[in-house]
């Protein structure tokens, strides 16, 4: 006895020392990554995590409120308990209307995402709520949307896989605090690219997380220095050598960029009152860029049998007035669900939206890593330039033999160490004007850097609703009244560019769903309920006879 006694205070004395934590899941659920672990290590001031997932709710947001706890202690316990949080419901005991309708907008006005829940039991009921947080540091606060929007995808899944990005997202958070200045984020114009009304929502959402501004390559010598990542979001118009000069030495000082480029001129707009259309190149002149960076986009169009519809006219109603429509698949706007699940960009990325993509073939480049992040589904077809393109082919029934070219890659992540497109290239005369410049520095090799390309500009573009004058959510199909996960794709696209600590590794984490057999739950309930019952009262009942049997035994002699 007195030997357990002091085991007892020497394990006591010895936690206090020395602190360990032992993770019994298979998949390392409650392991954080190292980054993670380094940036909590890191923190010398006090976190305050505000989270707004308290309240009755369904079961699956029960368990990514706890789930959501869970990671906040394992976070605590490396930030030397620097880490405070609280759960609490927003709205709790406000009646009033109006005050309701200020909070709701503050919440959204701060980034977070309301989510609507639909009771129908005795009486309909409709309820909003926030699954999100808010991450508080020197004074600096940056939103966290705890629930990842999947449509298409069963619930129990879109709360794993949220659970699952619980470490990202928090952790994400903590250090955009941390970091203090915005990263900023520029948007190319001067060469024909999407206009304000198309990049809205993109840059709306952007501007919660970046400093979002426009760069016109004519007004400065070379690209500004305080701009982290170059989007060049679908240009219609030639480069000149010099701007492909400018932004080749912004690559070559470890600047990022997201390629969103198209070879062929071709929209549906376009195909509007034609028998058919002929699509033709734009000749942006990026070619040898792209090319020496490590990708070719090709002159060609990804026909495929997975994609969106599109409405054709159809006929009139009985008066003659009204025209009918209906919904018929355009296979040249592909749904891309096939996409890599190991890269964070695309970890637990539902299907994407696209519009008249190309292919693109990775180059063989030293010391550049290619990985291709999106392709086309299993049944694809491509067709090559010249390509006459008519909007009646939807109404045929395509012919699955012809679509064999499976899954064709249409956005590409390069990192690495590029060679500047320049190198051996620029005329005597160019270099004493570019000597000229201050603090000007010519690279022929970048510095340590990444890049996206995608075949799609209008990955990232926005509808319109005209009749209301604002923009609809990016990948929001209205014919299918549907958000895509282009959203996703891009803010992804943007932090893994930015991301240099590799916080960003713990997105490829994965929450195996392991679920009951619904049937077999359903028929064996009453056996299982009576179990739970009767063997703990059978145990305790068990123990009683047998410790009177014993102490009569013992008295009894």
């Amino acid at each position: 006895m007195l030997f357990a006694f002091v085991v007892f205070v020497l394990l006591n004395i010895l936690s206090s020392v020395f602190h360990t934590r032992f993770d019994l899941t298979k998949e390392g659920r409650f392991s954080l990554t190292k980054a993670t672990q380094k940036l909590l290590s890191d923190t010398d001031d006090i976190v305050t995590v505000q989270v707004f997932l308290e309240g009755q709710f369904p079961a699956g947001f029960k368990r990514l409120r706890n789930a959501t706890q869970d990671m906040l202690d394992e976070f605590r316990a490396y930030t030397g308990n620097q880490l405070q949080y609280e759960f609490y419901d927003p709205l709790e005991g406000v009646e009033d209307a109006d005050t309701k309708k200020s909070i709701y907008d503050e919440l959204v006005n701060k980034g977070l995402q309301p989510q609507r829940l639909i009771e129908q039991n005795d009486e309909y009921s409709e309820k909003v709520i926030f699954p999100g947080a808010l991450v508080i540091y020197k004074g600096r606060e940056y939103p966290v949307n705890l629930l990842e929007q999947q449509l298409g995808r069963d619930p129990q899944e879109v709360i794993n896989n949220s659970i699952a990005l619980l470490e990202f997202k928090l952790a994400n958070a903590i250090q955009k605090c941390q970091r203090g200045r915005k990263e900023r984020v520029a948007f190319l114009t001067g060469h024909g690219e999407l206009a304000d009304y198309q990049l809205a929502d993109i840059q709306i959402t952007l501007s919660s997380y970046y400093h979002i501004t426009k760069l016109n390559l004519d007004e400065f010598d070379i690209v500004p220095p305080n701009v982290d990542v170059l989007v060049v979001a679908k240009p219609t118009e030639a480069f000149a050598e010099l701007e492909k000069f400018k932004i080749d030495q912004f690559i070559m000082n470890g600047g990022k960029v997201m390629w969103l480029v198209e070879n062929l001129a071709v929209d549906l707009d376009s195909l509007k009152g034609k028998s058919d259309y002929l699509a033709v190149p734009y000749n942006l002149n990026l070619e040898d860029m792209l090319f020496k960076y490590g990708v070719r986009v090709n002159d060609n169009l990804i026909q495929d049998i997975q994609c969106s519809p599109i409405p054709l006219v159809v006929g009139v109603d009985r008066l003659g007035n009204a025209q009918q429509q209906k919904l018929y698949p355009w296979y040249y706007n592909p749904l891309l669900s096939n996409v890599n699940t190991e890269h964070p960009v695309t970890k637990n990325l539902g299907s994407v939206a696209g519009e008249f993509m190309s292919t693109i073939d990775t180059i063989r480049q030293k010391g550049v890593k290619k990985e291709i992040l999106m392709s086309s589904s299993q049944y694809t077809k491509v067709a090559f330039n010249p390509i006459r393109i008519d909007i009646n082919m939807a109404r045929e029934k395509p012919d699955q033999a012809q679509f064999k070219k499976s899954f064709q890659p249409v956005a590409v992540a390069l990192e690495g160490t590029f060679e500047s497109v320049f190198k051996n290239r620029l005329a005597f005369q160019t270099k004493a004007v570019l000597d000229s410049i201050d603090g000007f520095e010519l690279r022929n090799e970048s510095l340590p850097t990444k890049m996206i390309v995608v075949s799609d500009g209008d990955i990232i573009k926005n509808a319109y609703d005209k009749r209301n004058d604002r923009p609809l959510s990016l990948g929001f199909n209205k014919y299918l009244n549907q958000n895509f996960a282009n959203k996703d794709f891009v803010l992804n696209s943007i932090e893994w560019l930015l991301d240099n600590s590799g916080v960003i590794v713990a997105r490829s984490k994965d929450v195996k769903l392991r679920l009951l057999d619904a049937e077999r739950s359903k028929n064996e309930q009453n056996f299982w309920q009576l179990l739970n019952i009767l063997l703990p009262l059978g145990i305790v009942v068990l123990f009683g006879l047998m410790y009177n049997f014993i102490r009569r035994r013992r008295f009894t002699t």
